[in-house]
């Protein structure tokens, strides 16, 4: 049975008129040219593109010699509107959903191929919109004296992120090059100089931990988590079951007669 293409959907919006401010300090600017673009939006198993009009205008400051319009809700140069945006940011902060699961949901939903760059880029437009100050000073009334400090691999990137167990809550968060002691060092040392003094801090069984943490909270109790200790235990419990078996299979292997006559080619090479 063939596949159904999905019907594609257009919906004319305008933004072009004779004058337009300049973005930057908002003195208006005579049209010079009328383009067109197509960008993506939002519709239930749908695919439906804002064919917009906007223009171009010769600006009379300094702050640029050209610049052109955008619609509410699109930015300038850009493949998809602020709708997708917020689904993909929906779906990670309030869904609890993987990257992963993200790309699958909006192209079941919404017929969209998204790509893994598209996504972190969603949410490095949200963190930096994010008031920090703000957010640091709300830890630290709520902080409950247990931090939890673990890296994460993202391809190239590393994510080190901090955590308060018993709160639930995000302490404090670094996207960093390389998973090294130097910026464990200085996530860590940010943590202190914000005024964060964990009683007890819980990590993996990497060897990044104990000098910085006996370095910089030497009062601060280190703990192992659970989880990565049971995961180690389980790991050392197979390997001694396959090693048993191995040596099972060659004791059980040993003292049989061959059968007369030349091997097969199988058994020869096994």
């Amino acid at each position: 049975m063939a596949t159904r293409r999905p019907h594609v959907r257009t919906i004319p919006l305008s933004c072009a008129p004779s004058q337009a401010p300049c973005p930057t300090c908002g003195k208006r600017g005579r049209r010079k040219q009328v383009l067109r673009r197509l960008v993506r939006t939002l519709a239930y198993k749908q695919v439906v593109f804002l064919d917009i009009t906007y223009g171009e205008y010769r600006a009379r400051c300094g702050c640029c010699s050209t610049f052109r319009t955008c619609p509410p809700g699109v930015e300038p140069k850009a493949a998809y509107d602020h709708k997708v945006r917020e689904a993909v940011l929906d779906r990670i902060l309030d869904d609890g959903m993987s990257v992963e699961r993200v790309i699958a949901s909006m192209r079941r939903d919404f017929l969209l191929d998204l790509s893994d760059g598209f996504v972190y880029d969603c949410l490095d437009r949200r963190v930096r919109g994010l008031d920090m100050a703000e957010h640091r000073r709300w830890i630290l009334t709520r902080f409950s004296g247990t931090l939890c400090v673990d890296e994460l691999h993202l391809g190239r990137s590393t994510l080190l992120l901090a955590t308060d167990p018993l709160q639930d809550l995000p302490v404090a968060f670094a996207v960093v090059a390389g998973d090294d002691r130097d910026h464990m060092r200085r996530f860590l040392k940010d943590l202190k100089w914000w005024g964060l003094l964990p009683q007890v801090v819980v990590t993996d069984g990497s060897n990044l931990y104990p000098t910085l943490l006996a370095e910089l909270w030497p009062a601060a109790r280190h703990q192992l988590c659970v989880f990565h200790v049971l995961k180690d235990l389980h790991q050392r419990v197979l390997d001694a079951v396959r090693r048993m078996r191995r040596g099972l299979s060659r004791r059980g292997n040993r003292g049989r007669k061959r059968k007369p006559g030349r091997p097969r080619r199988r058994s020869r090479r096994r």
